[in-house]
């Protein structure tokens, strides 16, 4: 039609609703005994089902859409969203290597994904740089030349690196707004995470909770999943950094966010008090 879509963005609030229905009625079959080990209780076989499931769900996002980007940050809620419900450490050690096995198994038998892990680990490799990983290494170099102050506002070339203004939006700030400009707006998404995760602590209702808990830790994995790519911490993937890079679908999609959170505060501020004495 006359715009574009991107279904994923509202994709990520649907589901993360849907788990925090879910998880609130399979909390108790969830937290279970199970069976101790390295002094943690860890879930019987039974009970990996739905962590499976969102597994097997995550890497046909990645094979059959080509979006290793999406299917990594679904199944982070989850497991995020999951260790909430049941307060055990072990679903998230299962979480992680299930995420880590899904990423290896990806990058040998997928080639796009095999390549983005080649110009992780050999970006500056100078058959690298003038074909594959010449994105990655020309946003590398944006943010060593902004320094520690940067170039200033509208001082900067970042039209040099590829899709500047989306996917690496943020070597194009750190250009012109140096790395004291980077961690203002890193220490920003901070507090814009801490303050969604405080309003899940404080509520009473279970749904609330959880729902709030996993959009705030959708937008903190987004960040670290955008800017830990562009500067060689893991492996670039396709999102965009919230807020910034350009993209009307990512934009609404956080605004909601957003919105959700605020319902969810304003419920937690005007439930009754109970006073007593």
């Amino acid at each position: 039609g006359v715009f574009q879509f991107q279904p994923g963005e509202i994709a990520k609030i649907c589901l993360a609703i849907f788990f925090a229905g879910y998880l609130v009625r399979t909390r108790e079959s969830l937290t279970s005994t199970g069976t101790r080990f390295l002094g943690m209780t860890w879930p019987r076989a039974r009970e990996l089902g739905p962590l499976l499931v969102l597994w097997l769900i995550s890497l046909g996002i990645i094979v059959i859409q080509r979006d290793l980007g999406t299917g990594l940050l679904i199944f982070g809620m989850f497991v995020a969203m999951l260790y909430v419900a049941t307060g055990k450490t072990s679903w998230v050690l299962i979480g992680v290597l299930l995420a880590a096995g899904g990423a290896f198994a990806a990058s040998r038998v997928l080639p796009y994904v095999g390549v983005r892990f080649q110009n992780w680990l050999d970006a500056f490799n100078p058959d690298l740089m003038d074909n594959t990983s010449f994105q990655l290494v020309q946003g590398i170099f944006g943010l060593a030349r902004g320094g520690i102050l940067g170039t200033g506002l509208g001082q900067g070339r970042p039209w040099i690196t590829p899709v500047a203004e989306s996917d690496y939006i943020f070597p194009s700030i750190g250009e012109e707004l140096g790395l004291i400009g980077v961690f203002a707006i890193l220490c920003l998404y901070m507090v814009f995470a801490s303050r969604g995760i405080r309003i899940g602590v404080a509520g009473q209702d279970d749904f609330g909770k959880l729902l709030a808990t996993g959009l705030s830790f959708t937008i903190a994995l987004q960040v670290f999943i955008m800017v830990g790519g562009v500067t060689r911490l893991i492996p670039l993937t396709g999102l965009t950094t919230p807020f910034l890079a350009a993209g009307g679908s990512s934009l609404i999609a956080n605004w909601l966010i957003v919105a959700l959170l605020l319902r969810i505060s304003d419920a937690v501020r005007s439930r009754p008090r109970v006073v007593i004495g």
